[in-house]
């Protein structure tokens, strides 16, 4: 049975932490076998609380990359 992942961030947008969703984002997709949906909680802990949540899964494999860039 595959897991599901869901990632919560704190701190406000960054390199290291738009550079630490890219990786587990790309970590997730390199094990398809072991990993299902990719969850991002909005507004980090607060988003998952509420239930508010991005399916990171469905994102183009391009635009995940340009989190390396994004401030």
């Amino acid at each position: 049975m595959k897991k599901n992942v869901i990632v919560a961030q704190s701190g406000g947008p960054s390199p290291v932490i738009n550079s630490s969703l890219r990786g587990v984002v790309e970590a997730c997709r390199s094990f398809p076998d072991i990993f299902g949906t990719i969850y991002g909680g909005w507004h980090g802990i607060e988003g998952v609380l509420k239930e508010e949540l991005l399916n990171l899964s469905v994102q183009d494999e391009d635009e995940i990359s340009l989190l390396r860039y994004t401030p």
